[in-house]
């Protein structure tokens, strides 16, 4: 179906639009937040690993229940920290030495248990080379009503558990971690093949260091409420469990929203103005942002993949300032939340808006040529 031509041209005329603000601000960016500093970057992960190390060892070795049990909580945040960490470093931002970068990136990604190869290809060349195109984005990509349609039962079902409030993680899981990290089909492969399979046999060794490193600390402790080969794989796997549940739930609030559009027609696809206008910045309640080192300012990350993650906040700020009319901010709150999951189910890509699971439209229509607020 061929939209109004009044429609196609606003749309055309918002899309460059943003597309020039997003190059304008990324243009006259002070020189100095694109600057990597060893002792930032040094300190941040100093903080992390400690903090990493620290509540893995706690959750065994702290002479109390609810110790161990606070340890335990406390796990996946730092695995979380230290992935924020890895990904700049992936991004070649963290720290001034590309060979310093390339080294901790694989190393802070091994908590998350992340192959550095098949994480730069799947984010950097696809995730941030086609953000919200179909065909080359690789995590929470909609699904249109005929597709939904054609697929299995038992396929519907998990497409509804995706798109529930607690569908993230087992999306991110199912759909991009096992499809994209782990195991990679031909088609989703990264092209240097051996260093990937080097890079999946680090994760292999270290997650078989983690368990004997806990087995060995939970055979010296005493008070454990489960055998210690047993207590050692709850205390590796289910911090990363957790954690993967939280990282979804961040990558899918990053860029799916009712106001946010998605496309499969590479010539409607703009790079500047998608990254300005379907990159959002989700603004937590202190101090989750911070504990997530900064992640959330989202769309300047996008547009400046170079901006460390300690210069991020003022970058957004800029953004949002110079760009006030185009960018996606959002307070998050659980009601916020529970609606765009309401919402987002499925996408056409023809009246470019979000549907039921019958086609119902439940957003406005046109949404690249409106704005966010």
């Amino acid at each position: 179906m061929r939209e109004p031509a009044n429609l196609s041209q606003v749309r055309t005329t918002t899309v460059r639009t943003a597309d020039e603000a997003a190059r304008r601000w990324r243009a006259s960016l002070p020189g100095e937040l694109r600057q990597r500093s060893l002792l930032r970057g040094g300190v941040l992960l100093a903080v992390a690993a400690a903090g990493y190390v620290a509540s893995m060892v706690g959750a065994v070795w702290l002479p109390t229940f609810f110790g161990r049990t606070f340890a335990l909580g406390l796990a996946p945040v730092m695995i979380g920290a230290l992935f924020v960490i890895g990904h700049d470093a992936a991004h070649n931002s963290f720290t001034p030495y590309a060979w310093l970068n390339r080294l901790l990136g694989r190393l802070v990604l091994l908590p998350a248990w992340h192959p550095y190869t098949s994480w730069i290809h799947a984010h950097n060349s696809l995730h941030h080379g086609g953000t919200n195109l179909r065909g080359k984005h690789p995590d929470f990509v909609p699904l249109t009503r005929e597709e939904y349609e054609r697929l299995p039962r038992w396929r519907r079902l998990m497409e509804k558990l995706y798109r529930s409030p607690l569908g993230a993680g087992p999306s991110y899981l199912f759909g991009f971690y096992f499809g994209y990290i782990l195991f990679p089909n031909k088609e989703r492969r990264p092209p240097l093949r051996r260093p990937f399979e080097w890079d999946r046999l680090l994760v292999f060794g270290f997650f078989a260091l983690q368990i004997l490193g806990m087995y060995l600390l939970a055979c010296h402790t005493a008070g454990l409420f489960l055998p210690p080969l047993a207590y050692a794989f709850l205390d590796v796997i289910l911090p990363w469990v957790l954690w993967i549940q939280f990282m979804g739930f961040v990558s899918f609030i990053q860029h799916t929203h009712p106001r946010l559009a998605w496309y499969d027609d590479p010539k409607e696809w703009s790079f500047y103005h998608v990254q300005l206008k379907s990159s959002t910045h989700v603004v937590f309640p202190f101090p989750i942002e911070r504990m997530l080192n900064n992640i959330m300012d989202h769309a300047a990350h996008h547009i400046d993949p170079a901006i460390p993650l300690y210069h991020l906040p003022i970058s957004q700020r800029l953004l949002e300032q110079s760009c006030e009319e185009h960018a996606a901010i959002i307070r998050w709150s659980p009601w916020q939340y529970l609606e765009l999951c309401r919402v987002c189910k499925l996408y056409d890509f023809q009246r470019h808006c979000w549907t039921d699971f019958e086609g119902n439209p439940t957003s406005e229509t046109g949404l690249p040529g409106l704005a966010f607020k």
